[in-house]
């Protein structure tokens, strides 16, 4: 070791670079959201005989919290694929959770993951249970119109009162999950006609979630190159929820195959940076 001053604040810089580069471990999660995108497509089979699905926006007669985890294109068996879904996400940010805290024991630095859990929660919530019961409100049971004036206003009532339940110290637990749906619902007002930004209602609400996710680990890593994955793949969803365009060839496969593979070539990528000698 050096002992003049200006080789020990470079050998002070390389060891923080090398601390944030053996730290940075985002690849996996998204190697995995990209994997677990492309294992929905058996369940993603195109219903030859169309009927009834959310592609106008509008809710379902009843309260269905798994309906907005569909495509956009009318699959065969909802259900199951529902049920895939639900399922990937619990996996994606339990098995993210897990391979930080393995990689802080292996490298002796840590990543925060309380952020990106609170945002998975968030995003999980909104695609439940937030999505679902502003659209069953708003379509079926509200005798006012959302116009753009209506949602600002309802919009900035959800989210004072999320904020109230956010600070709550008694019951803390259950005015955070309170906090939590009145956030949810008023992000998915974003989604009405007149406003027209399509977050999920007419299904791929998964996506969206993911995309919260993965600007949160981009956020928390910290990390250039991830932040741009993180854009690309968002942009690649908000295109494939707001796109008219329809690939009669691709069917249904080309809701899940744009976003999952910037999932899987950012996690190639970035694995590949990681394992290149700095």
């Amino acid at each position: 070791m050096t002992t003049d001053p200006g080789g020990l604040l470079d050998e002070l810089a390389a060891l923080r670079k090398r601390a944030r580069t053996d730290r940075h471990g985002y690849w996996f999660p998204l190697l995995l959201m990209g994997v677990l995108s492309v294992g929905s497509l058996p369940f993603s089979r195109t219903d030859p005989n169309p009927t009834d699905h959310l592609v106008d926006g509008r809710a379902s007669r009843w309260f269905d919290p798994l309906a907005h985890l569909r495509l956009n294109t009318e699959v065969l068996h909802p259900l199951a694929l529902e049920l895939y879904w639900a399922g990937a996400l619990i996996t994606g940010v339990v098995a993210t959770v897990w391979w930080y805290r393995s990689r802080a024991r292996r490298v002796g630095v840590e990543t925060p993951t309380g952020t990106y859990v609170q945002v998975a929660l968030l995003g999980s919530f909104a695609a439940l249970i937030g999505i679902p019961l502003s659209t069953t409100l708003f379509y079926e049971y509200s005798t006012i119109y959302p116009t753009l004036p209506v949602v600002i206003v309802v919009m900035a009532v959800l989210l004072g009162l999320a904020v109230l339940a956010f600070r709550a110290r008694r019951a803390r637990p259950l005015f955070i999950v309170a906090g939590l749906v009145l956030t949810s619902m008023a992000l998915s007002l974003l989604q009405v006609p007149d406003v027209g930004v399509d977050l999920g209602t007419g299904g791929m609400a998964q996506f969206t979630v993911i995309a919260f996710g993965v600007l949160t680990l981009a956020w928390v890593e910290r990390s250039a190159l991830c932040g741009v994955i993180a854009v690309v793949f968002a942009a690649s969803v908000l295109i494939v929820n707001n796109s008219p365009m329809e690939i009669d060839a691709l069917g249904a496969a080309q809701d899940v195959l744009p976003p999952a593979t910037v999932l899987l070539l950012g996690g190639l990528g970035a694995l590949a940076a990681h394992r290149s000698p700095s």
